[in-house]
């Protein structure tokens, strides 16, 4: 019984591998959350690098040489 619990699940992932490889759109659609996930992070870490950048300018020590 298990057996063929583990073989049905096989199959279903090879076929899922094999439609994410053979059609564009497919692997599109399976991909979007990761792309949309990545552009949230990306967004966040612009907002914190404008931040730093800002903060370190203007809470640098000035030095007279």
């Amino acid at each position: 019984m298990i057996n063929l619990i583990v073989i049905a699940i096989s199959a279903i992932m090879f076929a899922l591998l094999l439609i994410w490889w053979r059609w564009l759109a497919f692997r599109v659609w399976i991909e979007a959350p990761k792309y949309s996930m990545l552009r949230q992070e990306s967004r966040f870490d612009d907002c914190s690098a404008e931040r730093t950048a800002v903060g370190s300018i203007r809470f640098m020590p000035h030095r007279d040489y």
